[in-house]
């Protein structure tokens, strides 16, 4: 059976993947051959392909060196000296609900032993959420809040 210009363009991903069929490899190879048109586009396809996959080898070898490069600055400072009292007292919150994990509690943990300032601060905080006291709620909150958030009474 002769392929046809349309059905040879349809398939030209999945020959290049690799997903044809041996009958219809053979029918595309030898469309391929036969017209010069279809030739042309085959290979200004293939040739966007190869140059797809070399920029995202590209783009990989550039995340590995600045992969790199951020592992080779924070090995050669102290990780809790570069976190700022201003970041630490903005996330605060995360630590202590265990949203912050690995090397980031890695890096709190070691600018509490470098701050005193923000060492009694985690101090504090822990303290106050281990407290057990119960407070002693008005029994007209409930109402001024939602007069305050919906205007209503």
């Amino acid at each position: 059976m002769k392929m046809e210009c349309l059905e040879f363009e349809e398939q030209i991903s999945e020959y290049l993947d690799g997903g044809l069929a041996r009958p219809e490899r053979r029918d595309f190879a030898v469309h391929l051959l036969a017209c010069k048109a279809c030739h042309v586009l085959f290979n200004d396809v293939r040739g966007v392909v190869d140059s797809c996959h070399q920029l995202k080898e590209s783009q990989m070898r550039e995340i590995a060196i600045f992969t790199d490069v951020e592992q080779r600055i924070l090995n050669a400072t102290t990780a809790g000296a570069m976190l700022s009292c201003r970041t630490l007292d903005a996330l605060i919150s995360d630590y202590f609900d265990g949203i912050i994990e690995g090397s980031c509690e890695r890096i709190f943990r070691e600018h509490f032993a470098v701050c005193d300032g923000c060492r009694r601060l985690v101090e504090g905080v822990r303290q106050s959420l281990e407290e057990s006291e119960a407070v002693d709620v008005p029994e007209e909150l409930y109402g001024r809040i939602l007069a305050a958030t919906t205007g209503r009474r």
